[in-house]
Order: structure tokens, then C-alpha cells, then sequence
């Protein structure tokens, strides 16, 4: 299991076009891929469980992945994190 500890703000608001390319990466990966902050679970790999909740204000959140190709989904999604701002 690999948490990383990101900052969303710079994505917010997560409209559906942001949403739509995030569950698109995630969906290539086997693993479990969550984004979570206090009792907030995020499904990364569903499009309505990202639009559906609410983001912390400061945007700060665990992107969490489990699963043997864990390490791929994680660069991925912080590689289009940081270039989808």
C-alpha cells in the first residue's frame, strides 16, 4: 500500500471534464486507488464518487493505492495532477 499525501486545491473545483480524465487514468491500474481525508473516501476510478463529495477546503488528501501495479498508478495520477492545474 503506497499513501501520498496531496494537494488538490490547485484542481478545485473537480468539474466533470477534471473528474473524467482522473477516473480515465485510474481505470488502467488493477489497484484500489482512493482519495481520503478524515471519514471522506474517495473511489478515484469513479467519476460520480469524485464529483459526488466534497474536497476539504485546503485540498489537502491521501491519494492511496493498493494492489501489484500500486507504484504505476501512483506516478500516474501525480504526473496529471500536476499538469492538469
Amino acid at each position: 500500500m503506497i499513501r501520498t499525501k496531496v494537494n488538490l486545491k490547485e484542481l478545485m473545483p473537480i468539474n466533470r471534464e477534471k473528474a473524467a480524465i482522473i477516473a480515465k487514468i485510474s481505470s488502467k491500474y488493477s489497484c484500489t486507488l482512493t482519495l481520503e481525508c478524515d471519514s471522506i473516501v474517495l473511489n478515484v476510478k469513479s467519476l460520480i464518487g469524485l464529483l459526488s463529495q466534497s474536497i476539504p477546503k485546503d485540498g489537502n488528501m491521501w491519494l492511496v493505492a493498493d494492489g501489484h501495479d500500486e507504484e504505476l498508478a501512483t506516478s500516474a495520477l501525480l504526473t496529471m495532477m500536476s499538469t492538469h492545474q
